[in-house]
């Protein structure tokens, strides 16, 4: 081999080493850069996949409480238990109205005042007292009448006056007051029995 030959042969040699370290170099400088590009993508997937702060729950209100349902006190049994119980009211005694043997409802109806529309027969005047005549009234002839309410006792007696009309007025309201009073009546009847009764009587002043 001569010296010419040698030569070439240790410039391909030379070259081929360059050629080695340049690839070499480059390789790493492309590992390094997907090292980096790598280690980016790695951060930035961290950067996403980390969870964001949660807030803190608002703590539950609180329940509020049942309300007590009032309970009804249960009614007082009203029923026979009471007869023969003394209230402190004499009118009242319940064992004083059971041994009476009458009911409430029935000594009512004995004292009941009625009306004349109810009664089966109203009262009649049986006797009547003298009426004078206002001498005011007959001197300047007035004449006139007055209306009553009567309430008439079982026994025919008058028990209360109440005037309805009179004409003129305050003429001849006292004197025919003053003689109804002493009127007798027979007394109203029902279901046979007489009763105290309501009913309209007219006292008349005129000139005969």
């Amino acid at each position: 081999m001569n010296a010419h030959t040698l030569k070439a042969l240790l410039w391909m040699v030379f070259g081929s080493a360059i050629m080695i370290a340049l690839i070499i170099t480059m390789n790493l400088r492309e590992r390094g850069k997907d090292q980096a590009n790598s280690e980016k993508q790695t951060k930035m997937q961290v950067a996403q996949k980390a969870k964001p702060k949660t807030q803190a729950a608002p703590k539950p209100k609180p329940k509020p409480k049942p309300k007590k349902r009032l309970t009804q006190a249960p009614m007082p049994n009203l029923g026979s238990s009471l007869a023969g119980v003394d209230l402190g009211i004499p009118e009242f005694a319940m064992g004083n109205m059971m041994d009476s043997g009458e009911s409430l409802l029935g000594d009512i109806s004995k004292d009941m005042t009625m009306t004349e529309s109810t009664v089966d027969s109203v009262p009649r005047a049986a006797v009547r007292a003298p009426l004078e005549y206002p001498k005011a009234a007959k001197r300047k002839g007035i004449t006139g009448y007055v209306l009553f309410n009567l309430l008439i006792g079982k026994d025919g007696n008058v028990i209360r006056t109440k005037i309805l009309e009179s004409q003129p007025q305050d003429i001849f309201d006292d004197v025919a007051t003053a003689s109804i009073k002493q009127w007798k009546f027979e007394p109203a009847m029902y279901k046979n029995q007489p009763v105290k009764v309501w009913a309209k009587q007219k006292i008349s002043f005129k000139f005969q």
